[in-house]
């Protein structure tokens, strides 16, 4: 290569380095569909006072990225749960999210909150290896995506409030209790204690159910 050619060579590295750069900035969160779906293609739910509670932990990257843009969310140390509500009375209820718990012998589980999750998920790591718990919190201050945030905080169970005869549903974010989540969770419950018919303000019977139908090697052993 002669050097007069070296300038023009070096600029045009210099351009493609930079168009990817703009690429990777252009590159940005989108939100997902999300679609409730027919009760009987929920495999753990369960039955009570004329409501169905459906459990769906979405266990896996892959499962996980069909809900949310990332592809590493189990691998970042958070696992999504889908908590989907049939009432099938004739006035309204309420469920409160963030009472729920994944329960394994003497070990209870909570949700992490929206923001906290989003910042821990978007922190710069190596990847592709799992992170055990506990994970470490984002640094103060440091810039959480909106997009993903808004997201993450419209899809969150919180308090939830299903009309008469109607549907709706949510997500929790548990974090990973352990790297085998499919032999964890096949030993696992959800307990949703707190249920309330919101014409009365009476408070309903509470919720255990099981995880084993809701991971692969369950509904193969059934």
């Amino acid at each position: 290569m002669t050097k007069a050619r070296l300038p023009l060579f070096a600029c045009l590295i210099i351009g493609i380095v930079a168009g990817l750069s703009g690429t990777l900035l252009i590159a940005r969160y989108k939100a997902r569909p999300w679609n409730l779906r027919e009760r009987a293609s929920y495999h753990s739910k369960l039955t009570s006072e004329q409501v169905t509670i459906a459990v769906e932990p979405l266990y896996r990257d892959e499962m996980a990225s069909q809900v949310f843009d990332k592809n590493d969310i189990v691998t970042r140390g958070i696992m999504p749960v889908a908590i989907v509500v049939f009432n099938d009375n004739n006035f309204p209820i309420a469920v409160d999210g963030p009472a729920i718990e994944l329960i394994r012998k003497d070990e209870h589980v909570h949700s992490l909150q929206p923001n906290e999750v989003v910042g821990r998920l978007f922190q710069k790591s190596g990847g592709g290896v799992w992170l055990p718990q506990p994970l470490p919190r984002p640094p103060a201050g440091e810039h959480v995506n909106p997009e993903a945030l808004e997201d993450f905080e419209h899809k969150y169970i919180n308090q939830m409030a299903v009309a008469p005869n109607g549907k709706a549903g949510g997500v929790l974010y548990l974090p990973v209790p352990h790297e085998d989540l499919s032999d964890y969770l096949s030993e696992a419950l959800v307990y949703i204690p707190n249920i309330y018919r919101q014409d009365t303000g009476e408070k309903m019977i509470f919720f255990e159910i099981d995880l084993k139908p809701a991971t692969i090697d369950g509904r193969q052993a059934k």
